[in-house]
């Protein structure tokens, strides 16, 4: 990819120049790729990378008409170079949000410890639920808060533990598009 600045000659310029160029402009700004050959026969893998990357530029178009949504995606956008509320909106499809821990040092086993789970991406990721279970068993869950100004969200737990042991905390969480991620952490210590 060239980007081309202060050229009189291609400013504004879009579409195929030969059979190898093509120009778009992305921001005011004229940007010259190598255009694609269609020649290749695609893997298994790449045919369903495109499907999956069909529905999310859907997804993106219709979050396009929703003005709350699309305001969202502007707002991430910012000004970084090259990006756009589409794009972000894309970009949130095919991300899904990332657990990079689950804290359990504020928790006891008693009423209103607290679970911290580690997020990365809290402008994407809409919602943090956490399990607390024992076995098969579900001991407590529920939703956790976003503390602003973190990467952190916050589980106040309703329920107490009978001790630590055999004890799995699952955290998952969810971005706009729906994408989940889950992470757990088990507990072999008692208290």
């Amino acid at each position: 990819m060239a980007i081309i600045k202060e050229n009189d000659l291609t400013e504004g310029m879009s579409g195929k120049f030969g059979k190898k160029i093509v120009f778009r402009v992305v921001r005011g700004v004229t940007i010259a790729t190598r255009r694609s050959t269609s020649e290749q026969v695609l893997s298994v893998k790449q045919i369903a990378h495109r499907e999956r990357f069909g529905r999310a530029t859907e997804y993106a178009k219709v979050k396009m008409q929703d003005p709350v949504a699309k305001a969202a995606y502007q707002q991430m956008a910012g000004d970084k170079p090259f990006s756009s509320a589409l794009s972000e909106a894309v970009s949130d499809y095919l991300i899904p949000p990332k657990i990079l821990d689950v804290r359990i040092t504020a928790f006891a086993g008693s009423v209103g410890s607290t679970i911290s789970v580690v997020v990365f991406d809290n402008l994407k990721t809409i919602r943090v639920t956490i399990t607390v279970m024992d076995g098969d068993r579900i001991i407590d869950a529920g939703d956790a808060e976003y503390q602003p100004g973190t990467k952190e969200w916050t589980y106040v737990t309703t329920q107490p533990l009978p001790a630590f042991s055999g004890i799995k905390i699952i955290a998952t969480a969810i971005n706009r598009p729906g994408n989940e991620t889950i992470f757990e952490k088990s507990m072999d210590k008692s208290y």
